[in-house]
């Protein structure tokens, strides 16, 4: 009798529950975990792909900082000139050094010009203490022909016509009186280049055509087109022009041709 309770209560639970086959539950499971598989798998791949490993090494490369030192740059040295006095005391003994120097300095260029201004004014008083003056020049001298152009002892010839020199250097103190050597007229007088002042006349002689060139000289005395006499003052002995001293270059020529001076003047 027991038995057959147990029995029917046994066969009433388990009509009571659902009955689970266990083929279907498997690939229930199945199902499941390959949905599972196919959607985290991927999402996990595609995670590691784009996130690297990070190392220490790496972080702290990325955050050092680097100095670049250029191999051509020079340290500029340093010069007495480029330095600079910062105490008081450097500062005081610098400006008095400037102005030391600066005193030393006008003091040289004042001595230079006193010096320049003497030796100028020695030189015009030696030029007009030797310069005969008109009054007490000697007379010229004439040889019946020609008169000499300068006062007689007041010079010394120095050469005379050969090669490219064509007259008489006459050297004679600055402002000695130059005398016409013959009557004529006056066809040059003013400046003309190496000749420096120039008085050139022509005139007659004896029959013949002469001309005279009177060079260097300091100042003129006479005017282009005026009439002179034989022993009248042109000028005064300078050294103008193509000169180096104070002297009388004289040139004659005859009926066009060049003479030497000498040859025909009573120098």
């Amino acid at each position: 009798m027991r038995s057959t309770i147990r029995r029917a209560e046994r066969e009433a639970r388990r009509a009571g529950k659902p009955r689970v086959r266990p083929l279907q539950a498997i690939g229930t499971v199945a199902a499941v975990g390959a949905l599972i598989a196919g959607v985290a798998f991927p999402a996990y791949a595609a995670i590691q792909s784009d996130t690297e490993a990070v190392t220490i090494h790496d972080v702290a490369a990325g955050e050092a900082q680097s100095l670049v030192v250029a191999s051509e740059v020079e340290s500029p040295e340093l010069t007495g000139s480029s330095y600079a006095a910062t105490t008081p005391e450097e500062i005081a003994k610098a400006e008095a050094e400037r102005a030391a120097a600066e005193r030393a300095k006008e003091q040289a260029e004042a001595a230079k010009a006193a010096a320049a201004a003497a030796a100028k004014a020695q030189s015009s008083s030696a030029s007009v203490a030797s310069a005969p003056s008109v009054a007490s020049a000697a007379a010229p001298v004439f040889n019946g022909s020609f008169g000499s152009p300068l006062p007689g002892g007041s010079y010394y010839i120095s050469r005379s016509v050969g090669g490219a020199h064509q007259g008489t250097d006459m050297v004679s103190p600055a402002g000695t009186p130059i005398y016409a050597v013959a009557s004529g007229s006056v066809v040059t007088a003013g400046y003309s280049g190496a000749y420096g002042n120039l008085v050139t006349f022509v005139g007659n002689v004896n029959g013949s055509s002469v001309e005279v060139r009177n060079a260097h000289m300091s100042s003129i005395a006479v005017s282009p087109g005026q009439t002179v006499s034989a022993g009248q003052i042109i000028g005064y002995v300078g050294t103008t022009g193509r000169s180096t001293a104070n002297h009388l270059h004289i040139e004659v020529r005859i009926n066009g041709g060049l003479v030497d001076p000498v040859n025909v003047l009573p120098i």
